[in-house]
């Protein structure tokens, strides 16, 4: 998906090693094939759960001037995510997540088939296009990093009885939702 964003955004738009997306042009076509790369590893990032490990903040700095992860209390599941592409430049764009569910800490998983929508402000700094804000800051995760967070948090020993339970219910919600996958059955 971002191969095909920076395919399309021609020679104004240099990818780098560096943090960021690095512009040399200032067209509108040039600045919005970049917010949409920007947005796409973003939003990656977050569909596949690096929020929620622990050093997987890490991987966002080069994206981001954000320094440390936004505090959360909720992790929204979701199955995708669509950026919307705006008619006029904007420094706020917006993102539709495709939800299930989400689970609370305190709370516990609720399900809501919904659309979430996010709202990402993208700013340039010393060169760089970076996500500056992101509302609201839950991570917006895949059933399968929700899955793989929630397993890791019952076996913290930090965790408690009430919030082992909840995460237990979760997780019996979740693979209703999404049935693992069997293996398949050996014969002798």
């Amino acid at each position: 998906m971002a191969g095909a964003a920076m395919a399309q955004s021609g020679p104004m738009l240099q990818m780098n090693a560096q943090p960021g997306v690095k512009l040399r042009g200032r067209s509108f076509a040039d600045l919005l094939a970049a917010q949409k790369v920007l947005l796409s590893d973003y939003c990656r990032l977050d569909f596949d759960g690096a929020r929620l490990q622990p050093l997987g903040w890490n991987r966002f700095k080069p994206f981001t001037s954000l320094r440390v992860n936004p505090e959360f209390t909720r992790v929204v599941i979701v199955t995708r995510f669509d950026i919307v592409v705006p008619e006029l430049p904007s420094e706020e764009l917006n993102v539709n997540f495709q939800t299930v569910g989400f689970y609370e800490e305190g709370e516990g998983y609720t399900v809501s088939a919904s659309n979430d929508r996010v709202a990402i402000r993208v700013q340039q700094q010393s060169g760089d296009l970076l996500v500056t804000e992101v509302r609201p800051a839950a991570p917006h995760v895949s059933p399968r990093a929700a899955i793989a967070w929630m397993n890791s948090r019952l076996a913290a020993p930090a965790t408690t009885e009430l919030e082992r339970a909840h995460l237990k219910d979760a997780l019996d919600q979740l693979k209703r939702l999404f049935p693992q996958p069997q293996p398949a059955a050996t014969t002798p």
